[in-house]
């Protein structure tokens, strides 16, 4: 019996999911095309929230977020980490090219203004530096996870320098966020991470599952960036993130394949 009772909240909540990604398809396809920026933000903040409502997430915000014209860079944990900022602070996004091959989240992805960069390619960190660049320099806020990966949440993996190069070509300020999941008396809640052979079918499956997800994010100040190189940006950022979560900091770990999973 408490088996099928919990069958049925995840098939609940899964329907109710689907409705409103079907919202989010018809909003971008009527209403984004004659939406300026400050609407479209609203738009977005707007559905992030209903979606964490719908997956009961609630979320603990401490800190000032950035608005405009910076880099956000943020410690990751899971996809959900995306709609959490969406939340607070809708910025566009740098993810792999995978995704937007994506049904309907792909398609969502890129009309909503993410920028797709292919991992693969060492040479298209040129091409999204400039698209970063440019996102800036026109007022926008762009959000990278420079770790390329998850993890479990109970570490920080070091951050990749060469996404922090438009921070310099801008002169932007840099801030850092810290994301974490917490249990109920205060522990990190690994059960929430997209991490390792995790698929994402896997991990919504287990989210739709649980009682209630917990999630933070504490927002840093910016970090000045004048007459400082991208290295030195990354292990300043990382550090700081590392320091909110009273996780040790990495420092350079060097030889680690990147993989940008959102």
């Amino acid at each position: 019996m408490a088996f099928g009772k919990h069958q049925a909240v995840r098939a609940y909540r899964l329907a109710r999911l689907g409705i409103h990604l079907a919202k989010g398809v018809l909003t971008v396809s009527t209403v984004f095309p004659c939406s300026g920026r400050t609407r479209r933000r609203k738009l977005i903040r707007n559905w992030s929230g209903k979606l964490l409502r719908i997956l009961n997430v609630s979320l603990s915000v401490s800190g000032t977020p950035p608005e405009r014209e910076s880099l956000l860079v943020a410690n990751h944990v899971s996809w959900l980490d995306i709609y959490l900022i969406n939340t607070v602070c809708p910025p566009r996004f740098v993810a792999k090219s995978e995704i937007r091959n994506w049904p309907v989240v792909g398609w969502l992805s890129e009309k909503t203004g993410v920028l797709f960069v292919e991992r693969e390619r060492r040479s298209d960190t040129t091409r999204i530096n400039r698209a970063i660049t440019d996102a800036i320099s026109s007022g926008d806020l762009v959000a990278v996870f420079p770790e390329g990966t998850t993890s479990d949440g109970q570490s920080i993996l070091s951050f990749r320098a060469p996404l922090l190069e438009p921070v310099l070509a801008t002169n932007a300020n840099l801030h850092p966020a810290a994301i974490r999941y917490v249990t109920e008396d205060g522990r990190v809640d690994t059960a929430v991470a997209y991490a390792g052979d995790t698929s994402f079918g896997q991990s919504l499956w287990h989210i739709l599952g649980k009682k209630a997800v917990r999630a933070e994010i504490i927002f840093a100040d910016g970090i000045e960036t004048s007459g400082r190189n991208r290295k030195e940006l990354a292990r300043h950022a990382e550090s700081v993130i590392a320091k909110a979560l009273d996780l040790p900091s990495p420092g350079m770990q060097s030889g680690t394949p990147c993989d940008l999973r959102v």
